[in-house]
C-alpha cells in the first residue's frame, strides 16, 4: 500500500479563478500526485501525494512548470494592507486616465478642446500625448503583460493572457498611424487606440485593487475564526485524560471542555456538569 502525504504550499502569482484551476487541473494530471486543490483567496494548493515518487522539490517544480511561483510552506494567513504607496499611485493613474480620456474624447461630447492638442489643427502634438500617456499604463501595468505571457508559454492561457493580446494589438496598430501621422499621412490620427491600451490595463488594476480589499477582509475574518480555535484537546481513553492536538482527534473520540475553556471541535455532548 502506498504511503501518501499532504502539504500546503504557498502560491505567489495567481490572478483569477482560471489561473487557480488552470494550475489545480495541471497538478492533477501529474503521476504521484493523489488530489490537488488550489485556494485562489488563500493563495496555496493543497497537495496529498505518493512521498516515494515524490517530495517538496518536484511539486514545487510542477508548480514552476504551471507558470506560478511556490514560497514554500503555508505556515499562515497574510493580510496584505494596501499601503499608502500604493494608494498613491493608484489615484494618480486615476489622473492620467482621466486627462487621457479628456484629451481622446472630450471632443466627442462637447467638452472645451486644448488648442495644442487638437487631433485635426495639432494631429502631431494630439498623437504623441496619448502615446506618452500610454506609455505610462504600460508600465503600471507590465505585471499584467508579463503574467499573460508566460502562461501563454506555459499553456495555461487566463485573464492577463486575454488582456495582454488585446493591449498589444491595440498598442500595435496604433503605433503604426502614429508613424504615419508623422510622416504626413494625417488622416491616421482617426485610427488611434492608445487610449483604450491604457484604460483597459486601468480598470483592471482598479478591479485588482477593489478585489484585494475585498480579500483582506475575508481573510482578517478567517484569522478571528483561528484565533477562537484551540491548539489542543483533552483527550479521554479508558478513564485517563490526555493532551492531544486538535488533528489527533478522530471520529468518535470522547473529549472533556471544562468550564472556561473553548470547545475544540464539532460534536454531540454525551454528559454535562459545571460549577459556577
Amino acid at each position: 500500500m502506498r504511503k501518501m502525504k499532504k502539504i500546503i504550499l504557498e502560491i505567489d502569482g495567481m490572478t483569477c479563478s482560471a489561473c487557480s484551476n488552470g494550475l489545480e487541473r495541471y497538478l492533477n494530471k501529474q503521476n504521484g500526485i493523489k488530489s490537488a486543490s488550489v485556494n485562489l483567496v488563500m493563495a496555496n494548493a493543497s497537495v496529498e501525494y505518493d512521498e516515494k515518487m515524490l517530495d517538496q522539490n518536484k511539486i514545487e517544480q510542477f508548480v514552476k512548470e504551471a507558470g506560478f511561483k511556490s514560497l514554500g510552506v503555508f505556515k499562515e494567513i497574510k493580510v496584505e494592507k494596501k499601503n499608502k504607496a500604493e494608494k498613491i499611485k493608484f489615484f494618480i493613474f486615476l489622473a492620467l486616465a482621466i486627462i487621457l480620456m479628456y484629451v481622446s474624447m472630450g471632443h466627442m461630447i462637447g467638452l472645451p478642446i486644448i488648442d495644442a492638442l487638437n487631433m485635426h489643427t495639432q494631429p502631431i502634438n494630439y498623437t504623441v500625448v496619448l502615446f506618452l500617456l500610454t506609455i505610462c499604463f504600460i508600465v503600471y501595468g507590465f505585471d499584467i503583460l508579463k503574467n499573460g505571457y508566460k502562461n501563454l508559454i506555459h499553456k495555461t492561457p487566463n485573464m492577463d493572457t486575454l488582456v495582454s493580446i488585446g493591449v498589444l494589438s491595440s498598442l500595435a496598430y496604433s503605433l503604426y498611424s502614429m508613424f504615419m501621422v508623422i510622416k504626413g499621412e494625417h488622416f491616421y490620427v482617426e485610427n488611434l487606440y492608445f487610449e483604450s491600451a491604457a484604460i483597459i490595463i486601468f480598470f483592471i488594476k482598479l478591479g485588482r485593487y477593489i478585489d484585494g480589499m475585498s480579500k483582506d477582509k475575508t481573510k482578517e475574518a478567517i484569522q478571528k475564526l483561528v484565533k477562537i480555535t484551540p491548539n489542543e484537546a483533552t483527550l479521554k481513553i479508558d478513564g485517563e485524560e490526555r493532551k492531544v492536538t486538535i488533528d489527533e482527534v478522530k471520529k468518535g473520540d470522547i473529549l472533556i471542555s471544562r468550564p472556561g475553556e473553548k470547545i475544540a471541535v464539532d460534536g454531540k455532548i454525551t454528559f454535562r456538569k459545571s460549577t459556577f
